[in-house]
């Protein structure tokens, strides 16, 4: 059985939801006219600390609703029997699914895949770091039946081409946030905002500002960066910290900055998701520091043209972290080394800021690789060698079963894992 041969192809999107900083690539890849682009989603989905966005303006869009089947242990697998429905109806050109191994909807979108001859591609995180035993085994398993991975990162897939994955399979896509907006809302924000919003939080000529964008929970390790700071202000320099988020641990970490005498420099900004706020807030900071595993903040810092600091332990990271270049948008300290990390803050910040200096560069890697327009760009390109698109304005039948054969993603000249 084959997929459909209308014109334009079909291109199906799995996903649980729409986080709302999937909206401008949605709507981007929408106005493509070479093809039709379904996405099969929860426009209710509970996913938690994440703001959802509505059906996308420029794509068809179907309510595929998740359900959650609970294991034993504490397991959990998502599943998504409308969004495996709509598949076998519609037998589209191309279906590309989310490719957790925790996703039912992925396991038995790859199956059909196999069985009606629809090339299914997984959009992943591919591999962080180095894995094994059963949890590599099963998500290798999970990979092996799709026809190709869309990863985030380079380091994704030097991981798995050392695995054995044949490279034609893996292709990097990035990522991006609402680029349009941040630039619409840098180009607003002038110096004397950003000196107005530092000298509200009580900020001199001499002292500088840091901040972290995110949830206020332990897995952020803020009490850590809190140390940290204190051991920078120990050392005779003022640094200040903006937290803009709220979270379970606000109340300790309010206590904790009373407990070290950094009252004066810890800020609590609250929560929020007003992009001009956010512009603002990073704007007016020399510095952007994540101490835990650090992903999507990273790009809206660069966006800005503010620097980031990360801890150099790379598998606990996301993809997004490939972003900070050493020197050159940023540095990486010594993983859990208090010492390191107060004198990565210095060398950063004093005797002047660095990120003057750095700006450009920090912009240039947003403009370069993390946009929309990339995105999208390197998004077809990848889905295009399993699809034939016509030129724009140009008909032709869809699918070519000779643009990538269908079979296993190892290479066969590679090492293949032990099984």
């Amino acid at each position: 059985m084959k997929p459909r041969t209308a014109n334009p192809p079909l291109v199906v999107l799995q996903q649980v939801c729409i986080p709302h900083y999937r909206q401008r690539l949605l709507e981007t890849l929408g106005m493509d006219s070479r093809f039709r682009f379904l996405v099969l989603a929860d426009p209710e989905a509970d996913v938690p600390f994440l703001p959802l966005s509505g059906p996308p303006n420029r794509c068809e869009f179907e309510a595929a609703s998740q359900r959650v089947i609970r294991l034993p242990f504490g397991w959990t697998l998502s599943w998504q029997p409308a969004a495996v429905k709509a598949v076998i109806r519609d037998r589209p050109n191309v279906v590309i699914a989310q490719g957790s191994p925790y996703e039912l909807t992925a396991w038995m979108l790859t199956i059909l895949g196999r069985i009606y001859g629809i090339p299914v591609l997984l959009w992943t995180h591919g591999l962080q770091g180095a894995e094994a035993g059963v949890k590599w085994r099963v998500r290798s398993w999970l990979f092996r039946l799709s026809r190709g991975l869309l990863l985030y990162g380079d380091h994704a897939k030097r991981l798995l081409i050392a695995k054995g994955f044949a490279e034609d399979r893996l292709h990097v896509i990035y990522n991006s946030l609402d680029d349009r907006q941040q630039v619409a809302v840098s180009e607003r924000i002038t110096p004397a905002a950003c000196e107005t919003f530092r000298r509200s939080l009580g900020i001199i000529e001499s002292e500088r500002l840091i901040c972290f964008t995110g949830r206020l929970q332990p897995v952020k390790r803020l009490p850590w960066l809190l140390h940290a700071i204190h051991l920078v202000v120990q050392q005779g320099r003022s640094v200040h910290l903006a937290l803009v988020g709220d979270g379970s641990e606000r109340p300790m970490l309010t206590s904790l900055a009373v407990e070290l005498g950094l009252t004066r420099f810890v800020h609590f900004l609250g929560a929020t998701y007003d992009e001009s706020r956010l512009g603002l807030v990073l704007s007016a900071s020399d510095l952007a520091v994540v101490p835990s595993g650090a992903g999507l903040s990273v790009m809206h810092a660069l966006g800005y043209g503010t620097p980031v600091l990360l801890h150099d332990k790379v598998e606990e990271h996301f993809p997004e972290w490939e972003a900070v270049k050493e020197g050159e948008t940023g540095w990486f300290y010594r993983y859990d080394d208090l010492s390191d990390c107060a004198e990565k803050v210095i060398d950063a910040l004093f005797p002047i800021s660095c990120k003057p200096a750095m700006a450009t560069a920090c912009r240039s890697v947003i403009r370069s690789r993390y946009n929309t327009s990339t995105h999208a760009d390197l998004f077809v390109k990848s889905i295009a060698q399993h699809c034939v698109f016509p030129a724009r304005g140009v008909t032709t039948p869809g699918h070519s079963d000779s643009a990538v054969p269908c079979g296993p993603l190892e290479d066969s000249g590679s090492v293949k894992e032990g099984r």
